[in-house]
């Protein structure tokens, strides 16, 4: 049985080898799902939320599961929008070094340094925001988790690290416009040193900060500041009508800003939990971000 277990799998990888030529990538396992969908099994890595894949099977399962938490180098193949694994192995300690190589983005790291990536052109930011997923309904869904999908997604699909921004409403403002909303949060992607917001639910382009903030607090004339942090906010909730705040890609409800700052909890990584969450913002969520589901339930916030 053993045989027949590894023969299964040698014949699995020569397989692949059909595929277009091979690459390859230093990463950590995160999780290892059965799919839904196909005959195959989800491989998350952790250096870059790709989903990798490879056949079902019982011997398949128990092998690439325990790769769990192991930093591991994948020689893959793409096949249209799909990344094939051809062979899976742990990393030597002469080809990776675990303290320079930044290869869990799914565990916090304090010796991350996070910079958003500054696009070439405004362009370039266009043709981002026209490949956004762009089905989530605001009737039925919160603007912070389809700010965290299009986030992840920039992220994980094209390297590219954004941040977001966040309009806070005082209880002046909320009080004299009997707002709906607290807050709201986009996308925010830098061109050329320059501030462009996301928003696909509201906009139809990307547009500067200070027209995003304008369309929001109704007026074209206030001035929203920029926060230093959570607690400037909220000890002015009547000096001020609104705050901005800028954050990370990785920082997910105000929750998280409000733990950084008060609670002295950082954030510089990705928890799969709350993209589990965050993709119920979408329809068909369940075939397009198959790979995020853990099987757990969802946050409330």
């Amino acid at each position: 049985m053993a045989m027949k277990k590894w023969v299964t799998l040698i014949a699995f990888f020569l397989l692949t080898q059909s595929f277009a030529q091979a690459n390859e990538l230093f990463t950590t396992v995160f999780n290892v799902i059965e799919s839904t969908k196909t005959e195959r099994l989800l491989i998350l890595s952790s250096a870059d939320g790709r989903i990798y894949k490879t056949q079902m099977s019982e011997a398949n399962l128990k092998y690439f599961k325990s790769f769990v938490g192991q930093i591991v180098k994948i020689t893959f193949s793409e096949k249209g929008q799909e990344l094939f694994i051809n062979r899976i192995e742990r990393a030597l300690t002469t080809e990776v070094d675990p303290s320079v190589m930044d290869l869990n983005h799914f565990q916090y790291n304090q010796l991350r340094k996070f910079a958003p990536t500054d696009l070439q052109s405004l362009e370039v930011a266009t043709n981002i925001f026209s490949t956004m997923l762009n089905d989530g309904d605001r009737r039925r869904s919160q603007c912070f988790k389809r700010a965290h999908i299009w986030a992840f997604d920039m992220w994980s699909k094209m390297n590219i690290s954004s941040q977001k921004v966040f309009i806070f409403y005082t209880q002046r403002y909320i009080q004299l416009e009997e707002s709906e909303w607290w807050f709201h949060v986009a996308p925010m992607v830098v061109v050329k040193g320059e501030e462009y917001v996301l928003d696909g639910t509201f906009m139809n382009k990307p547009i500067p900060v200070r027209e995003w903030q304008s369309y929001f607090i109704k007026s074209d004339k206030i001035t929203c500041p920029v926060a230093a942090n959570y607690e400037e906010y909220s000890k002015n909730q009547w000096s001020r009508l609104c705050y901005l705040m800028k954050v990370p890609m990785y920082f997910f409800s105000p929750l998280d800003i409000e733990n950084r700052d008060v609670n002295k909890m950082p954030r510089n990584h990705w928890v799969l939990e709350e993209l589990q969450d965050a993709r119920r913002a979408y329809k068909g969520y369940k075939e397009t971000y198959e790979g995020l589901d853990n099987g757990k339930p969802t946050i409330n916030h």
